[in-house]
């Protein structure tokens, strides 16, 4: 035990003589353990994340949503009149349907929401009453959309808290106008964070890149959205008005997704069969929707992600193995460096052990020094791509426990060649060596 707290004593007077070239030789080790804590600390936010937002919705819930077509299908679906999901889709199916007890259509797009020269990021998201009432979302002040703000096309507009504080800053938000494209809307209500209530600045399913059936999760800041009546978004931007070169219905808008209610758990795979044969006798037999299960979306993530998980710590991993290298190789420098003082300790009486600590407790010190700084540094970039992004990011003692771990087994097995070649030297040899 002696020897091992002799060696590391002049193990660390040796690194603090030559700092710089310390701190190069344990970067290495720094970001592989960075990477690892915060990879971990992203995917269990994510798989944390995702879990709640099924709990949020339910077992009784359905996403029917518009899938982005290639040509020659897009092309397949005007002829067939259809330009994807509309309000008289999801109307239709309560209509026809027993087991679906609600229907609540969505669209959205990203839109710049101005106050006063404040311009924060947000998303602009069409609803109706249905919408608050299957989700669950409340407001904290004001009120939420009714029918008839619906029904009149009013511009009203309920914001999420945290558009809110940025827009409106110290400044109560109801009953002032925001700018949204070229409307002016009137706030009527502030909701909370998160549609379960269980968590501040929690995010909620949302879509990106779909296509040919597959499921992608875009997890979205509900504290940044700013919802209108979907008959006001329908009309009021270009960009939701039907194509006037399509016979098709005048009412037949394109939305982002319906979020259907059925009546018991039970009816989940029923309904999905059903609902996707009925829309698509509807769309002429396009398919440019698809319709999933917040259970699928479950299960779907947890393989994506476990794929994920797989290649980051590969990577992270591979940079754990570059910085082991690169303490093996400072260390050989090192020991050539230092073959005289080796040759003076070996004729002062230490013993081959004693310079095998030594030297292994220098790797020792950089590997643990490296894997410090590297908590530290995988914790705060973890924190940063969670404010950055909205993503929701979780930093585990296991994680920490992993990475540190690792990083001290790299740099003592990455040591020890360097440290048996220092103590195997002939001390005669040694002294001679200029």
């Amino acid at each position: 035990m002696t020897q091992v707290i002799e060696g590391f004593i002049i193990g660390l007077a040796g690194l603090t003589t030559h700092m710089t070239r310390s701190l190069l030789t344990m970067l290495g080790i720094i970001v592989g353990v960075a990477a690892v804590i915060a990879m971990m600390a992203i995917g269990s936010g994510a798989k944390e994340e995702t879990r709640r937002q099924i709990e949020a919705y339910g077992a009784t819930t359905l996403f029917v949503r518009s899938v982005k077509l290639p040509q020659e299908k897009l092309q397949k679906a005007k002829r067939a009149l259809s330009v994807g999901l509309a309000v008289s889709d999801g109307e239709y199916l309560q209509e026809i349907f027993p087991f679906v007890v609600g229907v609540a259509p969505e669209a959205m797009f990203d839109e710049k929401i101005r106050y006063r020269g404040r311009e924060p990021k947000g998303q602009l998201v069409g609803v109706d009453p249905r919408y608050f009432s299957l989700t669950g979302q409340q407001t904290t002040r004001g009120r939420l959309l009714l029918q008839q703000d619906v029904d009149e096309f009013r511009r009203v507009c309920v914001l999420g808290p945290q558009l809110a504080r940025e827009l409106f800053v110290q400044e109560d938000a109801l009953g002032k106008s925001v700018r949204v494209g070229s409307l002016r809307l009137t706030v009527v209500g502030v909701t909370r964070r998160s549609m379960d209530q269980h968590d501040e600045g929690a995010p909620r399913p949302g879509q990106q890149g779909q296509g040919n059936g597959a499921l992608a999760i875009k997890s979205r800041e509900v504290a940044r959205d700013l919802y209108i009546p979907i008959s006001l978004m329908l009309t009021a931007f270009p960009r939701f008005k039907e194509n006037s070169d399509s016979d098709a219905d005048p009412t037949y808008h394109r939305i982002k997704e319906l979020i259907v209610k059925v009546d018991r758990p039970q009816s989940v795979a029923v309904a999905k069969q059903a609902i996707t044969k009925v829309l698509l006798r509807r769309h002429g037999q396009a398919d440019d929707f698809e319709v999933v299960a917040p259970l699928e979306i479950l299960e779907q993530s947890k393989k994506a992600q476990e794929i994920f998980n797989l290649v980051m710590a590969l990577i992270a991993g591979l940079s754990l193995v570059v910085g082991g290298i690169g303490i093996m190789n400072i260390m050989l420098a090192t020991v050539t460096e230092r073959t005289r003082e080796i040759g003076v300790r070996r004729a002062m009486g230490a013993t081959q052990m004693d310079i095998l600590i030594q030297f292994l407790m220098e790797a020792t010190v950089i590997s643990v020094t490296g894997g410090l700084l590297g908590i530290v540094m995988g914790v705060g970039i973890a924190r940063i791509v969670g404010i950055v992004l909205g993503w929701r990011t979780i930093t585990t003692v296991f994680s920490i426990a992993l990475a540190f771990g690792v990083s001290v087994v790299v740099g003592i097995l990455f040591g020890l060649f360097p440290a048996r070649v220092a103590a195997q030297m002939d001390p005669i040899a040694a002294l001679r060596y200029e």
